[in-house]
């Protein structure tokens, strides 16, 4: 009875979903952070995101695994034409020197590689051209307890541009987009190793109570 007991919590174990490691955006944080000023339009929607500071010169942004990331325009802020555009051009935003409200309108989907973003670049007919993550101008935007120099993780970034930098209304609301990281194919992740060692002990447990239980039958025979 105890082997049966013992087989049984064994297949359990074994046959029990592994715990899956989500693809995320990891974000190496630049210097300094900047809480979101009062003259960003889009303030209290980024607030309602749980987004309250900002950071860019100096920021990087990895992924950590293969994913298929969508793209979409929240809203814009410009005297300028300015415009978006990753994954080689595929994706691409663009506002005429205007005010758009904020809303949702998607651009695409693209499929990215772990590793380092590079193609996400603004660019502004008011002179900056092809910034990217890390520049004073590529904004992105972090909840409250982020701090200079650390990280964040997450599957959804809010990034924002100003066209701008040496303006009098440096707070990256010229164009706001949101990115979303889901696992490739939706795999849902990659089983972290020690839900690996788990499957593993389980199926060993399970291999060796059953040679038992056939030794303990060829005795009794």
């Amino acid at each position: 009875m105890r082997g049966i007991q013992l087989l049984a919590a064994a297949a359990a174990m074994a046959f029990a979903m592994p715990a899956l490691a989500a693809v995320t955006f990891n974000v190496g944080i630049g210097s300094p952070v900047t809480g979101i000023p009062g003259n960003n339009n889009f303030q209290s929607n980024l607030n309602t995101a749980g987004l309250y500071n900002y950071t860019a010169g100096g920021a990087t942004i990895t992924l950590s695994g293969k994913a298929t990331v969508t793209f979409e325009f929240l809203g814009s802020e410009s005297g300028f034409n300015d415009s978006f555009s990753a994954a080689g051009g595929t994706i691409v935003a663009s506002e005429n020197s205007s005010f758009t409200a904020w809303g949702p309108v998607g651009l695409g989907s693209a499929t990215y590689n772990a590793g380092a973003i590079t193609d996400w670049l603004f660019s502004s007919s008011g002179g900056a051209v092809n910034k990217g993550v890390g520049s004073l101008e590529f904004g992105i935007f972090l909840p409250r307890g982020a701090v200079a120099n650390g990280s964040y993780s997450s599957n959804i970034l809010y990034l924002g541009f100003d066209d701008q930098i040496r303006g009098d209304d440096d707070n990256h609301d010229d164009m706001i987009i949101r990115v979303t990281a889901e696992d490739f194919g939706g795999q849902g992740g990659v089983p972290e190793p020690a839900s690996w060692a788990m499957l593993i002990a389980g199926f060993g447990l399970v291999g060796a109570v059953s040679r038992r239980r056939r030794g303990a039958g060829s005795v009794a025979a």
